[in-house]
């Protein structure tokens, strides 16, 4: 995973330009029911991508909107958007008539999330003398080239109180608790934190003054502002001062999928789509068994009740050796009987059995890099055909040793039928696909990203951390009430020669899940069982329109609908009726209406709107 950590490298980003006007009159939107991105004429339609992506993998209905065409529109058109998006980099430039547009918009009433950089720049690219445009509209004075020159833009770590990252949805173990930062009577304590390293660090501006009835969300060690909430007439804005694209990019898209997912929930409003098979949240429990020793810790596991529940994704490396060819200390799969029972009676437990990378764990994963898939392929192909030949059946899953990845790694596992792989990137988000450099890079795959426990993340690199299993116990209860609340699905992964040093833990986890499954709020999955619903949910078709006061969802899959379910606020609309179709309408605990889909190609649900919302 790549952090960022140079604020210089902001000033390198392509501008792109903006607004030109023209005469014809744009259509408006189904009146208050769909986001905006609002991005420069000409935007590159590669660069959009990585939003759209975000917003169909959070379930929420995103349409992009030119400059040009939201300044066409008559001013009760651009009141009719749920909320208006500027995103960083895409729209850097602005005149001044979109600015104040803009303001106007939010002044009578629209939502607006303002990201980073978005219209920083006037039409000849320079900053504005003191502070950005919209420094009003956002209650925080930012972006101030004149004051801090090259500066203007720096690196640091970034921190929210218990209250807002748990509002905004970080999971737990993407933040620690650090030394306390007090600003306007709130304890700032939560410190966003990254797997494996000391420090995190975010490029995000310098600020200056606050507005009075700003709400900061989080900040920095200096109590410079990173999110915040700012009422202005009666709208409101959320900023945020840090390059959400930019950092999906860089294979850290949680924030960008947590704001983007706030802003439609609590700040405007909006129906999702739930990103977990039938409205239920889930983990995924991903064992890795690398070497002829975990067999063994396999049989602690069993006697602990481990495999008892599930289902889990468990990959082996299928080779005889671990560090050096001949050094039998693997598992020998293809001639070790032992080896192929565990399998077996694993895979007879409903377990998706996958792949941990290539034959030899060690060597392998110290080895392999971007340029050598001519020599180490091999390896590959021998673990993969190893695991069909033991268990009978397709190998669909994949995680690659010590988290070395390289891209033609992720090319050859699509080719060759697996459809989801683990990932040390984009950490603590659910399924992902995986962005670089504005592109996708594979559509066949999905990835599934392990949620940390701050600079760890399983029981043995615990255990060499010397981490007391309090803490480790709070973490993992945590997080399993964190995806049921959330109705989301999350990754945790171990090997089964850490789990028993944390015995206690492990029994909280399973016991936390076990209640939380019987009162259906919590179910364990695998990563093929969740990717293959993402595949399906990708292709549902879905609007919400509003037509004399009644609301009507229509839904089609030219397959089947089912396990899909939908996120409807209650101050939305009264209870839906399903008027076609088949499928669930119930009242859930955190004030919305839940519509869950049967075994139909079809739906179509009904609801009176509310006046207001």
């Amino acid at each position: 995973m790549k952090i960022i950590k140079n604020s210089w490298i902001l000033l390198a980003i392509a501008v792109v330009a903006s607004c030109t006007l023209a005469y014809a009159i744009w259509p408006a939107f189904d009146q208050k029911r769909t986001l905006a991105l609002l991005v420069a004429d000409g935007t590159d339609t590669d660069s959009e991508q990585i939003w759209h992506q975000a917003a169909l993998e959070e379930g929420i209905k995103l349409e992009v909107v030119s400059a040009s065409q939201f300044l066409r529109a008559r001013p009760s058109d651009q009141k009719a958007y749920a909320g208006i998006i500027v995103p960083d980099k895409l729209h850097r430039r602005a005149s001044t008539y979109l600015t104040d547009t803009l303001r106007d918009y939010v002044r009578q009433g629209g939502k607006l999330m303002l990201v980073f950089d978005a219209l920083t720049y006037d039409l000849n690219g320079a900053y504005a003398p003191e502070s950005a445009r919209l420094s009003d509209v956002a209650g925080v004075e930012y972006a101030m080239y004149e004051k801090f020159g090259k500066a203007v833009v720096r690196a640091s770590p970034v921190i929210g109180t218990k209250e807002s990252v748990s509002r905004i949805g970080i999971p737990p173990g993407r933040t620690d608790v650090e030394k306390a930062v007090s600003f306007n009577s709130q304890t700032f304590d939560q410190w966003m934190t990254t797997y494996r390293y000391s420090e995190l660090k975010y490029p995000l501006f310098q600020t200056g003054a606050v507005a009075a009835d700003t709400e900061v969300m989080m900040l920095t060690p200096e109590t410079q502002v990173v999110a915040a909430r700012h009422r202005l007439g009666k709208g409101e804005t959320l900023f945020i001062n840090l390059p959400l694209g930019l950092l999906k990019n860089r294979t850290d898209g949680l924030l960008m999928h947590s704001f983007l997912r706030y802003f439609s929930d609590e700040f405007v409003g909006l129906p999702r789509l739930l990103s977990a098979p039938d409205g239920i949240g889930g983990l995924i429990l991903n064992i890795h068994v690398d070497n002829g020793s975990a067999i063994k810790s396999l049989a602690t596991l069993q006697k602990m009740g481990i495999f008892d529940q599930g289902p889990y994704s468990i990959h082996f490396t299928a080779g005889p050796d671990v560090n050096q060819f001949g050094d039998g200390l693997g598992m020998d799969v293809v001639h070790n009987t032992t080896t192929q029972q565990w399998i077996r009676y694993l895979q007879a437990r409903g377990n998706a059995i996958g792949d941990h990378g290539g034959w030899i764990h060690n060597y392998f994963g110290s080895r392999v890099n971007d340029t050598n898939s001519n020599e180490y392929e091999k390896y590959l192909v021998y673990n993969n055909d190893a695991m069909r030949k033991v268990t009978g059946r397709p190998i669909t899953e994949y995680s690659a040793p010590n988290g070395n990845h390289p891209r033609w790694v992720i090319d050859w596992i699509g080719r060759h039928g697996i459809e989801t792989y683990y990932t040390t990137s984009n950490l603590g988000m659910g399924p992902t696909r995986m962005f670089q450099n504005n592109a996708l890079i594979d559509k066949r795959t999905w990835s599934i990203p392990i949620t940390p426990f701050g600079r760890i993340a399983s029981f043995e690199e615990a255990m060499f951390a010397k981490q007391p299993a309090g803490p480790m116990t709070d973490w993992l209860v945590a997080l399993t009430k964190f995806v049921a609340t959330n109705q989301t699905i999350r990754q945790i992964y171990c090997h089964p020669i850490g789990v028993p040093y944390y015995a206690d833990s492990m029994r909280a986890l399973l016991d936390t899940a076990k209640s939380l499954q019987e009162q259906h709020l919590f179910n364990w999955r695998t990563m093929t069982d969740v990717a293959r619903f993402m595949s399906r949910r990708e292709e549902v078709q879905w609007k919400l329109s509003d037509q004399a006061g009644k609301l009507e969802l229509k839904a089609h899959h030219d397959t089947s609908l089912a396990q899909m379910t939908w996120r409807i606020p209650v101050a939305l609309c009264q209870k839906p009726k399903i008027t076609h179709g088949k499928g669930i309408v119930s009242r859930q605990a955190d004030h919305h209406w839940q519509v869950a889909a049967g075994e139909v190609r079809e739906l179509t649900v009904t609801c009176t709107a509310e006046s207001e919302h």
